[in-house]
């Protein structure tokens, strides 16, 4: 809904709805989804030369991670284009940069168009067709693009273990199974993760959330271990191998658990 250029997409029933007469067409939704939840939309096709996107562009830039699937699926390293007459265009460009730059990848660069040749064997003039250019459109989706570019990462973790009650409704929550606990150890692993936060609103005590940040691909990984509680004598899990009580025991001192 944020990334809509005209606010064609809203909620109804806790399900996106697009309303055909305003869309575009630009695809940024499906590039953003982290479900891929928008159906019957398909991601424009853009015609290309050799390592090159060309002309025609569209009058909406591309998102970043649009281009970023161009880059992987296709080896797009340039665009041809006249910077002052497509400035969007350059700023996708130059944002895309960063990004590569933050992935140790090679950037792409803005080429000033060619000349076209024209055929004067007839009356008109007419532009010889170019045999070379083609028109494709990319994978769309985080998840398509985390296969891409599956060394590196888009989020970062944060969980605050002296607020975790190690429920694991965080792991049953999160649809791309980033989050995964067993017995001993609650995982997490960089490379998965959509930045969905379903993980935040989820957890009952607020102890772990998302956030946007470029790096290599890294696997987290909390070890801890299942107890029987001294006063209550339930199973729990902690982080703190000493510990003697539950989660919900500590929060009553009196002995209440034991009534």
């Amino acid at each position: 809904m944020d990334v809509c250029p005209v606010n064609a997409i809203s909620l109804e029933a806790a399900r996106p709805k697009v309303d055909a007469s305003e869309c575009l067409h630009c695809g940024h939704c499906l590039f953003v989804c982290p479900v891929d939840a928008l159906q019957n939309l398909q991601p424009p096709a853009r015609p290309y030369k050799a390592l090159t996107l060309v002309a025609p562009f569209s009058a909406i830039a591309p998102e970043v991670e649009e281009l970023l699937m161009w880059h992987h699926q296709y080896h797009i390293r340039a665009v041809e284009m006249d910077m002052a007459q497509y400035p969007a265009w350059a700023r996708a460009v130059a944002a895309l940069n960063i990004r590569l730059r933050e992935f140790n990848a090679p950037g792409w660069q803005i080429l000033a168009p060619q000349v076209k040749g024209v055929n004067i064997a007839r009356r008109s003039l007419l532009q010889i067709s170019e045999a070379d250019v083609r028109s494709a459109a990319v994978c769309a989706g985080p998840r398509a693009r985390r296969r891409a570019f599956s060394t590196m990462r888009e989020y970062r973790l944060l969980l605050t273990q002296n607020q975790c009650l190690l429920c694991g409704a965080c792991t049953r929550a999160c649809p791309e199974k980033a989050l995964r606990f067993n017995d001993d150890v609650l995982e997490w692993t960089a490379s998965l993760c959509t930045g969905c936060n379903n993980c935040a609103v989820v957890c009952p005590t607020q102890a772990i959330r998302t956030e946007k940040q470029v790096g290599q691909n890294i696997s987290l990984r909390f070890p801890c271990a299942l107890k029987y509680c001294a006063c209550c004598q339930r199973k729990f899990y902690t982080f703190d191998p000493k510990a003697q009580r539950c989660h919900i025991c500590l929060r009553h001192p009196y002995g209440m658990r034991e009534a």
